[in-house]
């Protein structure tokens, strides 16, 4: 091989280097994303299992019926 193709190899083989580096790097940037995206999901979904939970034992009982509700101060 010539002096001139080993500096080609040479070039080429940095040039990859360098993308792999930077791909390296966005992968982890991606994962560090998706792992805080699933704990802030499963932080939502306990709210929301906490909130329906609240709603189910509230119930019906402290809605009053239309026969209980005292009529409104302007009547």
């Amino acid at each position: 091989m010539s002096d001139e193709s080993i500096i080609k190899l040479e070039e080429k083989l940095v040039d990859l280097e360098i993308r792999l580096t930077h791909q390296e790097d966005h992968i982890h940037t991606l994962d560090k994303i998706i792992y805080e995206q699933d704990q802030l999901l499963s932080a939502l979904t306990d709210k929301i299992k906490q909130m329906d939970h609240k709603l189910k034992t509230a119930g019906e009982s402290n809605i009053l019926s239309a026969e209980e509700e005292s009529p409104p101060p302007h009547y």
